[in-house]
């Protein structure tokens, strides 16, 4: 069955080859203007160990992407949309989305400001894992996250810095009729539940007014580590309340420390979170206390996540030179990261993602095995990242192949 699949990723990445082969020569023509054309198409092969129905997992599209960039020294700007359409074994549902898009200008010291969707850069950047399903931190949002506002950044240096308001998150887009419409973006925020395909509850949070700082000191004689420090505050708007909305804040801060010695890389993270909410006793599922978690939604479906918790993370990796026929850039890593939730006796929630990617030319390739426990990803939890059930204690294993064209 594994090898049905395969034959079909190769089939499928070998036409994707020749369909994209015009879109190279088109950028190659154009390659002295300051406005480029790219994209992506990936295809993906998972197996989860707890489900029964894929007993040797399931092949199909992952994401379609087109992207635009503009550079001539001194105006900038970047944009991405995203088609996903996931086979039955991933939910078997599709989605569409802004990922990002700002305009900006960059000085004369190299320093930036970036106006429209842009990437909340918070903690490590640009980003706190090597896999391609990041860490929890992403999952609780505090990972690749792209929110609507104004973000500053310094002029390069031995100590640099970033600011960042954002009154809006980045919205939501269409999906099918299986998806949570307030659901239906990238990032993960907190988002209203929704009846059908979430928790029923009647939470109709956003986040607003976010306000973003980090600064980052280079350390070693060529540059080669980085340490760091980000906090985070911002509001959350309870709409649902039978006296009208209320607004409560939601806090984080973060340390952070990334280096390289030679072939090894090493990510290193701590991260406290504090979401004060106003929810009634009767915004809640399974008899919860209603403040001890928010609903957080992304990629389709919404989930709870605890409202107080500490995420660690503690990345290795290692480059692997040289050539095997066309493929190169060998990369092995282990990512670990947790999520120790101090509200309500909720479980603790864990990922260990161990890793090879490389590439051949525009094709990227990753394969991933994931251990996961109380995870809204990589276990059959109900809670997501906040209550758990007693029936899954231990660690479930998922399996990710995945093959990339970018052009």
């Amino acid at each position: 069955m594994l090898s049905k699949n395969v034959k079909g990723w190769c089939a499928c990445a070998a036409a994707a080859t020749l369909f994209f082969s015009g879109a190279d020569a088109m950028a190659a023509e154009s390659s002295a203007s300051p406005l480029t054309v790219g994209g992506a198409i990936r295809f993906n092969y998972v197996y989860k160990s707890w489900q029964d129905e894929y007993r040797s997992g399931f092949f199909g599209l992952d994401t379609a992407r087109l992207d635009l960039n503009y550079d001539d020294g001194t105006t900038i700007g970047s944009a991405q949309y995203r088609y996903n359409h996931f086979p039955k074994g991933q939910g078997g549902y599709w989605q569409h989305f802004l990922h990002h898009g700002w305009i900006g200008r960059r000085f004369d010291d190299k320093s930036e400001l970036h106006v429209g969707l842009d990437k909340n850069l918070f903690g490590l950047q640009p980003y706190a894992s090597n896999n391609f399903y990041e860490s929890i931190a992403f999952y609780a949002g505090f990972e690749d996250k792209y929110d609507l506002g104004v973000t500053y950044l310094s002029k390069p240096g031995p100590v640099a810095w970033q600011l960042g308001f954002y009154p809006r998150d980045g919205g939501s887009y269409g999906g099918g009729s299986n998806t949570a419409p307030s659901a239906n973006r990238y990032s993960y925020n907190i988002v209203a539940d929704d009846d059908a395909q979430g928790f029923g509850t009647g939470q109709r949070d956003t986040e607003r007014n976010t306000l973003i700082g980090r600064v980052v000191v280079k350390l070693g004689d060529h540059d080669q580590h980085e340490l760091g420090a980000s906090a985070l505050t911002g509001e959350i708007r309870n709409q649902a309340r039978a006296n009208g909305a209320v607004d409560t804040r939601r806090n984080a801060v973060a340390v952070h420390f990334k280096g390289t010695s030679g072939p090894v890389a090493v990510m290193l993270q701590a991260l406290r979170y504090d979401y004060h909410t106003s929810h009634e006793a009767n915004q809640t599922y399974g008899g919860l206390d209603a403040n001890s978690f928010v609903i957080v939604g992304g990629f389709g479906y919404p989930f709870p996540v605890a409202t107080k918790g500490d995420i660690y993370i503690a990345n290795a990796s290692y480059d692997i030179g040289g050539k095997i026929g066309p493929f190169s850039g060998f990369k092995v890593y282990n990512d670990y990261s947790m999520l120790h939730k101090r509200v309500g006796h909720y479980q603790d929630s864990a990922q260990n993602v161990t890793g090879l990617s490389f590439s051949a030319g525009k094709w990227s390739f990753s394969a991933d095995f994931m251990l996961g426990k109380h995870h809204p990803y990589i276990s059959p939890d109900f809670g997501g990242l906040a209550s758990t059930s007693a029936e899954h204690p231990g660690y479930s294993r998922r399996i990710n192949v995945q093959a990339g064209y970018y052009f």
